[in-house]
């Protein structure tokens, strides 16, 4: 006898293992599943039920006839975490499922330990690593594992023999259709894959068009099996050899649909040869573009047909459970009072939700009821409007979002009304359109777009680019006199103001707001300069300077609760203003161009890049809700600058 021991400690199998905690069928699984991957086509677990019920199972066995286990190859005896399967396992394959070795350690949560027999040799694993192995006369066709002193977890489920099938036949029922000739008996009764099979479907070669038949063997045959409760196993595609050899899988495309449309499809034949058709690359990829360019063109149709057979068998099993699913809506009163909403023909609405479900299932399935209530309420609503496609863009969007996400949305809704959800999401919108577009006039349109003409017109409505709250007072070069006059009259509600000079010049924008939490009235004046325009010291900021003066010559805009910004906005500026605003950097806000700051910061000068405005400052701000949002700003469809302009005005 030799006694061998793992380079590795109890506390570190339990740690790797810790996935097999609490779950004796995985660990009964993982068993199964390695006499499948010896080449085993019939498995029998046996044991002994307690009299009447009372005490522990006994003589656990599982036994196959299988290759065996070679106990010789290290991999498979004295190294942890390897495997001599480790290189044929595939994740596009179904077989190897192993190829860590850990499984075989599985046992640590249902037995004390286990023997196991193969090939004229006994190996004994314990929890504590040690390994004994020892030679056994007569020779063992397969291989046979005994489970010693098991848990009374894995004794209660082996007890439990109805139970002990179904989660047999969902684990490995699948796998089952895919091989006839494979067994699974549990004391000498087969597990039976029928009693999991809602529908089964079979296509011959006569299903598909003239093209495709001349390529098929009469061997050719598509089984779709429909199962009645989920399979351990994603719905696949299963592409067999003609020996009926699973060399291939993909998913269906039709998983993740919350539909209960639990399915599996195996195709056979000569088209898949062996693993050895399928390229690394194309594995990777989890496609079929095998060989020529006909036969990758034969391939894809006969998967678009079956994809095409899934949704037709799809549609009436949705149709049936929608019948189902209305029927409980109304019994747990969860559809609103349609009166209010204006609709008188019940009938039409159930209609509704029956066909919504239909389309997309996954807003009913697994809802709680509040949601429910909420996506009842939703459609009545849209029904009510009458507009076909705002109910298919709403439907669109509500199966998109995660279960998070929608109780996020409820949660808003109970707060504000959809109307005003939509209201700000269409402002945020908008807010894009405006400095997407703005960008593409002053980067790429310099020389077209004038500062009146054009950037004017889009900002007298979206003057919240210089702050919120702001109300558009003057607009479209209003003569500085006049608008000190009328700022008197409507602002400072002076009857008859008097200017102590004539100031002259024209204004471009003159914004205002009071704070009503400090009764501050502050004021803006903007000069707007076309983008071909290189803002100097001494024309362009002068200018700006001059109309400082000219408000402050005014005695009625002094103040105490006054303040005043002057702001010169360009592409581009001279070395002499950015001297200034380094000069002014003491003061703060030297990104956004301070110059300067006068009176106790009663009185400032911008001048400011319009690339600082629409990328810096507020592609900021909107970034974290453009990409929450997930809006793209609209794009332009010309190249037209007039165009451009009414664009942003008209949206």
């Amino acid at each position: 006898m030799k006694n061998s021991e793992l380079k590795i400690n109890e506390q570190s199998i339990k740690t790797e293992l810790n996935l097999y905690k609490d779950k004796p069928y995985n660990c009964l699984f993982e068993y199964i599943w390695n006499s499948f991957d010896a080449g085993a086509t019939q498995i029998k677990l046996t044991f002994k039920l307690p009299n009447e019920g009372i005490g522990y199972v006994e003589d656990v066995k599982i036994s196959d006839n299988g290759s065996g286990w070679d106990f010789d190859n290290d991999l498979n005896t004295e190294t942890f975490l390897s495997s001599s399967k480790h290189d044929l396992n595939s994740s596009n394959k179904t077989l190897p499922k192993g190829k860590f070795g850990r499984g075989r350690y599985a046992f640590i949560w249902i037995a004390e330990q286990i023997e196991i027999l193969s090939k004229g040799k006994k190996l004994t694993l314990e929890h504590n690593t040690n390994i004994k192995e020892e030679e056994k006369d007569g020779e063992i066709t397969g291989t046979e594992i005994k489970f010693l002193k098991i848990t009374p977890d894995f004794s209660t489920i082996l007890s439990g023999t109805k139970s002990l099938q179904k989660e047999l036949l969902l684990e490995f029922g699948w796998f089952l259709c895919e091989n006839e000739n494979y067994q699974i008996l549990v004391n000498n009764e087969a597990i039976d894959i029928n009693k999991n099979i809602k529908e089964s479907k079979k296509l011959e070669k006569n299903f598909f068009e003239e093209e495709i038949r001349k390529e098929l063997d009469e061997n050719f045959v598509i089984k779709i099996i429909l199962w009645e409760e989920k399979p351990s196993e994603y719905s696949k595609y299963y592409f067999l050899n003609e020996s009926g050899v699973d060399i291939f899988k993909q998913n269906t495309g039709l998983n993740k649909k919350s539909d209960n449309f639990w399915h599996s499809v195996y195709i056979k034949s000569s088209l898949f040869k062996n693993a050895d058709d399928i390229s690394e690359e194309v594995v990777a990829q989890q496609t079929l573009d095998l060989g020529d360019k006909k036969i990758k063109k034969i391939k894809k149709q006969i998967i678009q047909k079956i994809k095409e057979e899934l949704i037709k068998l799809r549609k009436p099993y949705l149709v049936e459970q929608s019948d189902v699913l209305l029927e409980e809506l109304k019994e747990e009163k969860l559809i609103p009072n349609l009166s209010e909403f204006g609709i008188y023909d019940e009938e039409s609405y159930g209609d509704l939700l029956k066909t919504i479900y239909t389309i997309t299932p996954s807003l009913f399935v697994g809802k709680s009821d509040s949601e429910k209530k909420f996506i009842c309420a939703t459609f009545a609503g849209l029904l009510s409007t009458q507009d076909d496609v705002l109910i298919k863009t709403i439907l669109e969007q509500l199966q998109e979002l995660t279960e998070d996400e929608k109780q996020d949305l409820l949660e808003i809704l109970r707060r504000t009304s959809l109307s005003n959800a939509i209201k700000t999401i269409k402002e945020i919108d908008h807010r894009l359109e405006v400095l997407e577009k703005l960008k593409i006039l002053i980067s790429e349109h310099e020389k077209e777009t004038l500062e009146v003409k054009h950037i004017q017109k889009i900002l007298d409505q979206n003057f919240w680019l210089f702050g919120e709250q702001f109300r558009l007072f003057v607009t479209t070069e209003g003569a500085l006199k006049n608008v000190l006059v009328k700022y008197a009259k409507e602002i400072l509600e002076i009857e008859d103001p008097e200017l102590q000079t004539e100031p002259n010049g024209e204004v471009d924008l003159f914004l205002t707001k009071l704070e009503d939490y400090n009764g501050i009235q502050k004021n803006i004046i903007i000069e707007l300069k076309r983008a071909s325009i290189v803002l100097t010291e001494g024309k362009e900021y002068k200018q700006i300077n001059d109309y400082r003066k000219k408000v402050l010559e005014q005695s009625l805009c002094n103040g105490e609760n006054q303040y005043w910004e002057f702001y010169l906005i360009g592409k581009e500026y001279d070395q002499g203003i950015k001297e200034l605003i380094e000069n002014a950097k003491q003061h703060g806000e030297k990104d956004k161009g301070l110059s300067l700051n006068i009176n106790d910061g009663k009185v400032k000068i911008y001048v400011r890049k319009w690339s600082d405005i629409l990328e810096v400052e507020w592609g900021t701000k909107m970034k974290h809700l453009k990409e929450k949002l997930q809006i793209e700003a609209k794009k332009s469809k010309t190249e037209n600058v007039d165009e451009i302009v009414r664009e942003v005005i008209s949206n």
